[in-house]
């Protein structure tokens, strides 16, 4: 594609061309010098970690065709100069690939907790309707939510594939970031708001802006936000589209158990393969944004009944007699894990909770003494353990999270999260239950910039057997 008939379609980007493009062909997108290809117009930007505009020559040696930078690189070569090359980023990859969100049905998911099953629901609906659906997020990809020139790809692939519905987390780091600046959403879905990335963010209150950035009438077309939590109340009264709301008060529960939740919604009696009040909110929050996308309510109903678990989302294991039941939660966050120990404690009609978990580091400190807190409050049995430590200490975070606990000598510490597993399992009974929280389905550990294997629930079975 000619570089130049793709600037003349930019129409939200302020830039400058430095040196001649008219007759420069554009074979591809990158913005990882690591990656690119001949012919690539290369996009340079400040990350977390590196400035890309220090790879500028590099990237020229492997054949990029042209450079969009926010700082004119001291090299006699094509530049676009932007103030935000991530916003041209975005906008580009969406004329590169031909608008691809606008010839599919999209949702949207944002909020702290329920995002992936959320997902996840939607699929399913999509494809008990007749649709052949994909989702993009946590288990499809690195990130949540795709840089803009993988995700306009993955959806022009999807397309060619035949795909008429797309349901994709979007997270609050690709809100700020302008991942999906282009893209406007046929509905949009608020789960929750709680405690997290605020070593990103600073304060909620910044957290919240970011995610209600999704809400704004060139992001989405429709608002289902979920009233039961109080930023939720907040984005109703602020959110500037067209809105509707959901609540457990929407639902009357007819029964509970570790395997299922039966419930009944719009007068149709539902038996969702999920348990626990969160999965209850993920469901009505799917079945009400397709409700007023014009679904059909059988197809909805029917889209509920054949949701499986996600892995790592409540993944109840292999259950037999003389084990203990064993859950596998990617729960991480102080609001999250309590929400699953509640709903642990109101299903389990006999038997203790034990809870394996710790905290991921070089991310949000302020919530590890809160998980401390919630974990002494509502489990019987607490074993503190490594997530993923990244470059911190592993019992400086143990040590963290123990500080919102008051009776640490009851406390079981070991940094091996095998180890720990493994104790915590073979401490249960029959009728208890242990979680697994904080790594879901991720199947390594980061260590000291290393990434070692590890799968909880590779982990947990292999302690199951031991136990037998």
């Amino acid at each position: 594609m000619n570089l130049n008939e793709i600037l003349e379609n930019v129409r939200n980007s302020d830039f400058e061309i430095i040196g001649e493009i008219h007759d420069l062909e554009v074979h591809g997108l990158s913005y990882d010098s690591r990656s690119i290809n001949g012919g690539d117009l290369f996009f340079c930007f400040e990350g977390e970690k590196n400035d890309s505009h220090n790879f500028a020559h590099d990237v020229i040696k492997e054949g990029a065709s042209a450079l969009v930078v926010e700082r004119r690189v001291n090299i006699d070569f094509p530049q676009i100069i932007s103030s935000s090359s991530r916003k041209m980023m975005s906008e580009i990859a969406e004329i590169f690939y031909d608008f691809p969100s606008r010839e599919i049905t999209t949702i949207g998911v944002t909020g702290t907790n329920g995002k992936t099953t959320t997902v996840s629901i939607l699929s399913a609906i999509a494809e008990a309707a007749g649709k052949k659906s994909e989702t993009i997020g946590t288990l499809t990809g690195q990130l949540t939510t795709p840089e803009a020139p993988d995700l306009q790809r993955q959806i022009r692939d999807f397309i060619r594939n035949g795909v008429s519905f797309l349901a994709m987390e979007v997270s609050s780091h690709a809100l700020l970031q302008n991942r999906i600046s282009e893209i406007t959403y046929d509905a949009a879905i608020f789960t929750n708001l709680s405690l997290d990335h605020l070593d990103y963010h600073g304060d909620m209150e910044s957290y919240y802006q970011a995610k209600s950035l999704l809400f704004s009438p060139i992001h989405s077309k429709l608002a289902v936000i979920n009233v039961d939590n109080e930023f939720g109340k907040k984005l109703m009264h602020e959110v500037e589209i067209p809105e509707v709301s959901f609540s457990l008060n929407d639902v009357e529960i007819i029964e509970q158990t570790l395997i299922k939740t039966t419930f009944r919604w719009k007068g149709k009696i539902i038996n969702l393969n999920l348990p626990g009040v969160f999965n209850l909110e993920n469901a009505l929050g799917a079945a009400v944004a397709a409700d007023a996308l014009g679904f059909d309510r059988e197809a909805i109903v029917k889209g509920l009944e054949s949701v499986e678990g996600t892995p790592g989302r409540f993944e109840l294991l292999e259950h037999s007699d003389g084990q203990p039941y064993v859950i596998i939660d990617y729960c991480h966050t102080p609001d999250g894990l309590e929400k699953i120990l509640l709903s642990i404690k109101e299903l389990l009609a006999e038997g203790r909770t034990h809870v394996v978990f710790g905290c991921g580091g070089d991310r949000d400190t302020t919530k590890r003494a809160q998980m401390g807190m919630i974990s002494e409050t509502h489990a019987t049995n607490v074993y503190l353990t490594s997530d993923n430590p990244r470059s911190e200490d592993q019992m400086g975070i143990i040590n963290d999270i123990l500080s919102g606990i008051n009776d640490i000598e009851t406390v079981y510490v070991n940094p091996d999260r095998r180890e720990a597993i493994h104790h915590a399992i073979k401490s249960a009974n029959q009728d208890d239950v242990v979680l697994i929280a904080g790594k879901g389905c991720e199947p390594y550990q980061e260590v000291s910039g290393t990434f070692l294997p590890f799968l909880d629930s590779d982990v947990g079975r292999e302690a199951l057997e031991a136990r037998r």
